[in-house]
């Protein structure tokens, strides 16, 4: 009787080592979905901040254009003078 109390006993300790295992493992899951899900945002911050970077680089662009346009034209007058 004694030994099938402790072999129970045994049982029931091994069970909750599983128990305890697997509530680890879902822990750390947890712990790496939390890392991704902010690394993800800063990323998205990131490309939001390169974005915003290149329109202004394109606008830049747009009016160094322009003004090469006018100053080419204003070398046409005077050459034609």
């Amino acid at each position: 009787m004694l030994e099938d109390l402790e072999a129970r006993v045994a049982a029931l300790e091994a069970a909750q080592a599983d128990y305890r295992a697997v509530l680890a493992a879902v822990n750390a899951l947890g712990a790496n979905q939390r890392e991704m899900v902010l690394a993800q945002a800063e990323h998205t911050d990131d490309l939001a901040e390169l974005k915003n970077g290149q329109a202004g680089l394109q606008a830049g662009q747009r009016s160094l254009e322009e003004h090469l346009a006018e100053v080419k034209d204003l070398l046409v007058r005077a050459l034609d003078r």
